[in-house]
């Protein structure tokens, strides 16, 4: 399996000092990934629900267990970074996914093109006017389809290693066809706590 991406700059890994609230953050139904528990407390990925919706309905999450052969799929996560100094907590906020809609796929590899990347970063820009605040690129997903497992591949590590290095730099795998989802973080691959929120009300933070 492998993954080629080119020209990626992940070069803005600044954390905004902001107290980690769990009541304002963590709000609603909330799905686990499948290796929450293996993973340290002191780091945290939230997906807010817009961006969990993305990604759904971008991978046909909801369709559910399927038989039909499927290609990897991927993109890129865009958000914010947080610390928590009193509590020695760092925390990542993404409140938007961008699919690598022009990416080329097969059952066991995915390549993002240049082409593919400007379209994502010009929509991470347009993102940003949007909002008017400015989110950076936080982290990638991709799924394993089919009947692989959730996991960091060599090259899938490779390609953490070398785009998607800071240790609040996170990556997300996913089989939409077994319901499998595991995020993992920073240039070695840890273990992650990633926290979707499926459902949240109005009010909480970005």
């Amino acid at each position: 399996m492998y993954i080629i991406i080119h020209k990626t700059n992940n070069g803005l890994n600044e954390e905004q000092k902001r107290v980690f609230d769990e009541k304002l953050l963590l709000k609603g139904d909330i799905r686990l990934n499948d290796n929450f528990a293996l993973a340290d407390p002191s780091h945290k990925l939230i997906l807010r629900p817009d961006a969990v919706r993305e990604i759904f309905d971008f991978v046909e999450w909801d369709v559910g267990q399927r038989l039909d052969v499927r290609d990897e799929q991927g993109g890129i996560l865009i958000g914010k970074r947080f610390l928590d100094e009193g509590r020695g907590i760092h925390y990542v906020v993404v409140t938007k996914s961008i699919s690598a809609d022009g990416a080329h796929g097969s059952m066991g590899s995915l390549e993002i093109t240049n082409q593919c990347w400007g379209l994502m970063h010009d929509k991470k820009d347009d993102y940003n006017r949007e909002i008017d605040q400015k989110a950076i690129i936080v982290g990638w997903f991709h799924t394993h389809p089919n009947q692989l497992g959730c996991f960091m591949s060599s090259v899938d590590r490779y390609t953490q290693d070398l785009f998607f290095d800071g240790d609040n730099t996170y990556s997300i795998v996913i089989n939409p066809q077994r319901h499998l989802l595991k995020a993992y973080r920073a240039k070695t691959c840890l273990d992650a706590q990633a926290f979707l929120l499926l459902d949240c009300p109005h009010g909480t933070e970005n």
